[in-house]
C-alpha cells in the first residue's frame, strides 16, 4: 500500500484494477485495466437507481457508453416509453 501523500489517481486506479482481476470480480470486457471496469452486479446496482429521490425528480440523464452503465440506458429507456 503507498503512502496517502504520494497517490495519484492513476496509482488508485491500478490497486481497483489489480484487486477486481485478482477477486474475480469483473465481467466482459476483461481486463478491466485501463478502462471503467465493469463489473458483477452493475446492471443490478443501475436499475437500483429508480428508487433514489433524485432520480424521479430529473429531467435530463447523461449516461457514457460503458459495459457497466448499459443498465442505465435500458431503465431510462424504459421510463421514456412507460412514462
Amino acid at each position: 500500500m503507498l503512502e496517502p501523500h504520494c497517490v495519484s489517481k492513476q496509482d488508485i486506479r491500478q490497486q481497483i484494477w489489480d484487486y477486481m482481476e485478482s477477486q474475480n470480480l469483473a465481467d466482459f470486457p476483461r481486463p478491466v485495466h485501463h478502462r471503467i471496469p465493469n463489473f458483477k452486479g452493475s446492471f443490478l446496482a443501475c436499475q437500483n437507481i429508480r428508487d433514489l429521490e433524485v432520480f424521479t425528480r430529473t429531467q435530463e440523464v447523461k449516461v457514457d457508453p460503458d459495459k457497466p452503465l448499459e443498465g442505465v440506458r435500458l431503465l431510462m429507456l424504459q421510463v421514456i416509453i412507460f412514462s
